[in-house]
């Protein structure tokens, strides 16, 4: 008989339970769902701070998130909320409120993006000051053919250490590349070009430049290369 009572006790906390996580499911999932293109995300933490307190603050529930295979290039998170309660505007105010871990607050990104504008006449300046490249670039020939094999090792490559910065498509604007001093310039200059921009290539992936680090020191030399046939595949899109 105790066994009966515990069973049907059990069974009325269980149904308690189901009920109130769905009503509290649905206060958040509201029905409409909007894309927002985030700028501030520039550590592996960026994300996570943001959604948590974002659903702290507003009743909205981040669906979805993409940080880097973007039309646009810039980080989006897919944000479902109750159009009745609330307004794009409201959940754009809110986001620039909340603070990222390293100390800067999040905005919504809006209208096209600055980086890759011509050089300003400063930065020309600095440039024949310092210079963009070595004095002296080794001449080196590319000793991997751009088959099929080697540009699917590329690909691979990277998708991993340089979508980030460099956006998947080449245009950068990779998640990473709204939170550096210098951005990263597209990569579509690259498309189908010959052996004569190899050297100039290979050199600055081994070494790096700005913020960009020297991959030399994580990458062979056949994955530098394997890259370097990839890289020359992004071209513009129409």
């Amino acid at each position: 008989m105790l066994d009966i009572i515990m069973k049907r006790v059990f069974s009325a906390n269980l149904f308690i339970f189901l009920i109130t996580l769905l009503t509290a499911t649905s206060t958040v999932a509201a029905g409409k769902v909007d894309n927002f293109e985030i700028e501030g995300l520039i550590s592996a933490a960026s994300p996570m701070a943001l959604i948590s307190e974002l659903e702290k603050k507003l009743k909205v529930n981040v669906v979805e998130i993409n940080l880097k295979n973007t039309e646009s290039g810039w980080p989006v998170f897919a944000i479902e909320f109750d159009p009745d309660q609330l307004s794009r505007e409201d959940i754009e105010k809110t986001i620039a409120t909340i603070e990222d871990p390293a100390g800067h607050f999040y905005q919504v990104h809006k209208g096209p993006p600055i980086n890759n504008a011509a050089f300003i006449d400063e930065e020309l300046k600095a440039m024949e000051m310092f210079a963009p490249t070595a004095a002296e670039m080794e001449k080196v020939t590319n000793p991997i053919a751009p088959a099929d094999e080697s540009l699917a090792r590329g690909k691979e490559i990277y998708e991993i250490n340089c979508s980030t910065c460099h956006g998947m498509n080449g245009n950068g604007q990779g998640p990473a590349s709204h939170g550096i001093t210098t951005f990263p310039r597209q990569l579509w200059s690259w498309y189908n070009t010959d052996s004569s921009t190899d050297a100039y290539l290979y050199w600055f992936i081994t070494n790096g430049r700005n913020e960009m680090p020297p991959w030399g020191l994580v990458l062979s030399d056949n994955e530098r290369w394997d890259v370097i046939n990839y890289v020359k595949t992004l071209k513009k899109p129409e």
